[in-house]
């Protein structure tokens, strides 16, 4: 008679199997990781203590705050159509009296300048429906019953504040001499800026646009400068971080609170491509969380550290593989 005996026996593999699974399960749920993807997208504003680097969109602070990918698609309710971002990265975070959101996303080369009708920037813009914790459906700017708030940040309009209003037309005209205007200061001659067209506007305080929308042909900019934007273009990338306080009480403009929560959706541009306008890569509306719980000091929304969880997890896949690898030793009966 030929029996078969193994080390561990059926039962001691089963419970290795065991063991891992729920060992990995429980790294899984400490950490935040998920196998599947199609829970919905939460971006969260936790509560920082520390002064929040605004002006310095490529400081490590903002790669630490939890990310949100969310997909893009070319905009194809209205004439033009187009976009050809596909991925956008989303952070988020609030102090109680402001609230920061970082958007990130790649683009081949950076475009910053409007100095001639064949030039367009690269711009990107987040969307709000003007009154908070009211869910709208995912239409651009909105419609007549559901009014949006919409910050726009433009690539061409930071040149503008880092180097001064004339940068681009003297970057694209380097050899123009201007005369001196009599009628500097009449209005009558500066239809643009008495209009309050943005692209005739000097002495720029903003890189943001705030706009409010209910529709297709409603955008209108609110000429209250209250959103602050950065952005700096590195490795391929542009990053850039809006900043405004938490509630501003204007007709049209979205007021939030900490523990408050509303939609938010986001759009970009790139200037190289000739996208402008309508001709933008959109994404559809997800949640956006204002949480007074607070972040950890190394930034992440909970305890989790990646080296020890993957020497831990690796160590129990190699257990669990052993157990489940042995080969059953033959001995005569």
């Amino acid at each position: 008679m030929r029996g078969i005996v193994t080390r561990f026996g059926s039962r001691g593999r089963t419970i290795a199997v065991l063991g891992c699974s729920l060992a990995l399960a429980g790294l899984l749920t400490a950490s935040g990781g998920r196998f599947a993807a199609s829970q919905e997208a939460v971006l969260t504003a936790m509560k920082a203590d520390q002064e929040i680097p605004v002006r310095e969109p490529w400081d490590p602070f903002w790669s630490r705050l939890p990310r949100v990918d969310l997909p893009l698609s070319a905009q194809q309710t209205l004439p033009p159509m187009g976009g050809s971002r596909w991925t956008l990265t989303a952070r988020a975070v609030q102090d109680d009296t402001s609230v920061y959101i970082a958007v990130e996303w790649t683009d081949p080369a950076p475009s910053r300048s409007v100095a001639t009708t064949q030039a367009f920037t690269d711009a990107v813009a987040v969307q709000f429906p003007a009154v908070a914790s009211t869910s709208v459906p995912a239409l651009c700017m909105g419609d007549p019953t559901a009014t949006m708030n919409i910050w726009q940040w433009r690539a061409a309009w930071q040149a503008d504040v880092n180097r001064g209003s004339r940068a681009n037309a003297d970057a694209q005209y380097p050899n123009t001499d201007v005369d001196g205007y009599p009628f500097a200061d009449d209005p009558v001659f500066r239809p643009g800026e008495y209009v309050g067209n943005p692209f005739s506007q000097r002495d720029r305080s903003s890189a943001v646009d705030n706009l409010v929308a209910s529709g297709f042909g409603s955008l209108t900019a609110d000429p209250v400068a209250s959103v602050q934007g950065w952005g700096q273009f590195r490795n391929g990338r542009w990053r850039v971080v809006f900043a405004r306080p938490l509630a501003i009480g204007r007709e049209g403009n979205v007021d939030l609170a900490p523990d408050d929560w509303t939609d938010v959706a986001f759009a970009v541009w790139d200037g190289g491509v000739g996208e402008r306008n309508g001709m933008k890569s959109v994404g559809n509306f997800v949640r956006l969380n204002l949480t007074s719980e607070p972040l950890t000091p190394a930034g992440a929304s909970f305890p989790f550290w990646p080296a020890p969880f993957f020497a831990f997890l690796g160590l129990w896949v190699a257990v669990g593989w052993v157990l489940l690898a042995w080969k059953p030793q033959r001995r005569p009966a």
